[in-house]
């Protein structure tokens, strides 16, 4: 077979994987040529001057011994981040950690399946070797140049690649992006569609040097960390649902769901804790006859202690700290002239503290699934009181918006909240923060320059930078932090707010009259919690049919997790949503087996961790279906409790 025959069956087979891509590289025009001897490819060449600078081969078949003697790994440190919030998944480490007595783990895991992240394909003959050698499952390969891709067709045998990666129950995936961040945020996406918890253990290979790909590798370590970290645990589901019932029982409220409703023509100001709000106080207190003010969390106190009352606050989170900071804040300002806009998971006593209240659905919690009946959630509320103060907005029908504090990180050597804040304010908070807060990323600044910010943040900017794209949103940045694409940078002294001052009693009862008011208890009445009970012991019934058919001999951690991971998914509506309950902890248990299972230096101790995680894990579920029996019997007797008279 010709050279230009195995070219062509090569791209066959990538096309036939990645359509998409081979059309992009199709498209591309060149600025790269390949140098051939003796009927193979050996150099990329630009103009006249090599790429590799010898047989490309030989380069590659040395990086990748210079690769397997010193690799770059991302091995998690401990267990901690995979849900040791929870008591069952606590319960289940001391298990574990009593069964290994003295015997020693691994520094990082042996046998898990993980992933290979290759930074730049070049010609590609690193590819199959250092895919063998490593043993991986899945391959995410970063090549932000087209051509290379193209080239590659000539050099190796995709169909090769593809069937070795097929074999071992595995894929590959392509990012192409140029952007550091956009190409940590794809591998991200793409971790997540195969599995987080596989992230342990992730090899790291640079094929060619690339400042991207130096700055993507710098974030990575950090974004595994954050993605590593479990989401939501079943004691938090308890909490979140008691809250919502109650919040629905004990007083009228109105709902806001993600229906359609007619666009406001009134700038809304968001007002977020960052601490570039101190140099925005000027600029509020003259356009704020002009604006509809939107607060969100911790920027409430400082608001008030300068004589701005909102007209919304919003929040998002459900611990008892909420009431704590709104009963600080209370102490600066009147609460009775504003509205709360909050999640229907927020602590029950914050309502009350406010004039009136509106809730809305935030998506995926197990009180949206289980509850919320047609009304649609609001997307985008998360990850801070930033995200929903702004969705929430959007979804009232706002498209006209300003952002002060909003930073989303912060310029070196501020503080990392704004002046007034409990975090500037109260000793309690002061130690909270700077022991729990980190910014170790550095990102464009609003006007120039770089902020930092951490993970949280970054979701935070990025989220916004979704919002206002999906919705179009007319958005101006007067935050000094970091940079949010789609929105317009303007110091606050040169913001100009046309337009005549507002009617708040119109605006406020035009926006009542889109949203469907509801008597205490009204909206859980046609829920059947009665009937919850017997779905929550079938769906137990049949987690310990699952669990208890988990091989001791085979000791699959990872199949394991693959199975629980895959249950809330396949429940569907079969047991009335109350997987999502769950869920979180389904996912914990698994990887805090993985994380220490997968460390086995031989096959005795890789079974009697098994065995403990098996019989934990039956453990959990028997404590979790009492608390789930205990939790609907509450919420039954709630939802028909005499309802106070609006």
């Amino acid at each position: 077979m010709s050279r230009d025959d195995r070219a062509a069956q090569s791209q066959a087979a990538f096309a036939q994987r990645f359509p998409a891509v081979a059309e992009a590289v199709a498209a591309h025009k060149p600025q790269t040529s390949v140098a051939i001897e003796d009927g193979a490819p050996v150099d990329l060449l630009i103009g006249d001057r090599r790429i590799y600078g010898r047989d490309a081969r030989s380069y590659a078949g040395a990086q990748v011994d210079e690769f397997m003697a010193k690799p770059m790994r991302l091995i998690m440190d401990s267990p901690t981040s995979a849900g040791l919030v929870s008591e069952v998944c606590i319960d289940l480490m001391k298990a574990i950690l009593h069964s290994l007595a003295d015997d020693e783990l691994s520094l990082g895991p042996i046998s898990t399946p993980t992933f290979l992240v290759v930074f730049g394909l070049g010609l590609g003959y690193h590819l199959e070797e250092v895919i063998r050698r490593t043993g991986v499952r899945w391959v995410i390969v970063v090549e932000p140049f087209l051509e290379f891709i193209g080239h590659s067709f000539a050099a190796i045998d995709w169909q090769a690649v593809f069937d070795r990666l097929d074999r071992a129950g595995g894929g590959i995936d392509f990012v192409t992006d140029l952007d550091p961040g956009n190409m940590v945020s794809a591998i991200m996406r793409r971790v997540a569609a195969r599995g987080t918890p596989f992230l342990d253990g992730a090899w790291v290979y640079t094929h060619y040097s690339l400042w991207a790909f130096g700055e993507a590798r710098k974030r990575l370590h950090g974004a595994a960390e954050f993605a590593y970290v479990n989401r939501g645990f079943f004691e938090d589901e308890i909490v979140m649902m008691t809250n919502a019932v109650t919040n629905f029982a004990s007083h009228p409220f109105s709902l806001l769901d993600a229906g359609p409703r007619r666009e406001r023509p009134e700038p809304a100001v968001i007002v977020g804790a960052g601490p570039s709000l101190d140099e925005s106080i000027e600029t509020l207190h003259r356009i704020r006859d002009r604006v509809v003010l939107f607060s969100a969390g911790t920027a409430l106190r400082p608001l008030l202690r300068r004589g701005l009352t909102p007209d919304f606050h919003c929040e998002l989170e459900n611990g008892p700290q909420v009431h704590e900071v709104i009963s600080e804040a209370r102490k600066h300002g009147d609460l009775a002239p504003i509205t709360l806009i909050a999640s229907a998971t927020v602590d029950p006593r914050v309502a009350p503290m406010f004039g009136d209240a509106l809730f809305f659905f935030r998506d995926s919690v197990s009180s949206t699934c289980i509850l919320r009946g047609d009304h649609a959630p609001i997307s985008g509320a998360a990850p801070t009181c930033t995200n929903a103060a702004t969705a929430t907005a959007v979804a009232l029908g706002f498209t006209r918006f300003v952002l002060f504090g909003t930073d989303c990180g912060m310029r070196p050597g501020v503080p990392d909240h704004a002046e007034g804040t409990i975090y500037r304010d109260i000793e309690k908070w002061k130690q909270h923060t700077a022991q729990s807060t980190r910014y170790p990323l550095e990102v464009e600044g609003n006007f120039g320059g770089i902020a930092l910010t951490n993970w949280i943040y970054d979701a935070s900017r990025r989220m916004l930078t979704d919002l206002i794209a999906a919705y179009r949103l007319n958005v101006v940045n007067c935050s000094d932090g970091a940079l949010i694409a789609g929105a317009t940078p303007r110091v606050p002294e040169a913001l100009i707010v046309d337009g005549p001052v507002i009617d708040r009693r119109r605006v406020f009862a035009e926006l009542k009259r889109s949203m469907k008011r509801f008597a205490p208890s009204e909206i859980l009445r046609g829920r059947h919690l009665e009937e919850l009970c017997d779905q929550a012991r079938e769906m137990y019934a049949d987690l310990r049919l699952m669990v208890g058919g988990f091989d001791l001999q085979a000791a699959d951690f990872a199949g394991a997790y693959e199975a629980l991971h895959e249950f809330p998914y396949k429940a569907s509506a079969r047991y009335g949503q109350l997987q999502s309950l769950i869920d979180g902890s389904l996912n914990a248990l698994p990887r805090i087996g993985m994380f220490y299972g997968c460390r086995a230096r031989d096959e005795g101790l890789r079974r009697r961790l098994f065995a403990t995680f098996r019989d934990s894990t039956e453990a959990a579920l028997a404590a979790m279906e009492r608390g789930t029996d205990a939790l609907l019997e509450r919420l039954a007797r709630t939802a028909v409790a005499p309802a106070a008279a609006e």
